[in-house]
């Protein structure tokens, strides 16, 4: 025979060691993969679909807020026009 009791044990302890390596490596694999596919796009089911829809409406709800503050501006204004006429 041409292995020992000693290099074996030592092949022993590698293929051990190279196994638990493959399925940690595996198990790192499988989740990489399931959480970069929740980061593409893919039609409104992924949590970047989700951000970006939040995202879009947040920006329409900011445009709203700053025109309604046009507005009021705009008829405060009018308003102190139309006090300071009446008051004369």
């Amino acid at each position: 025979m041409f292995a020992t009791e000693g290099t074996a044990l030592v092949i022993e302890i590698i293929i051990g060691i190279a196994t638990i390596l493959a399925g940690f490596s595996a198990a790192v694999k499988w989740l990489v993969k399931h959480y970069l596919s929740e980061l593409k796009t893919n039609g409104g089911s992924s949590m970047r679909d989700e951000i970006k829809q939040i995202k879009e409406r947040q920006d329409e709800a900011d445009q709203m807020r700053r025109d309604m503050n046009s507005k009021l501006d705009k008829m405060y204004i009018i308003l102190l026009d139309h006090v300071s006429k009446n008051k004369d």
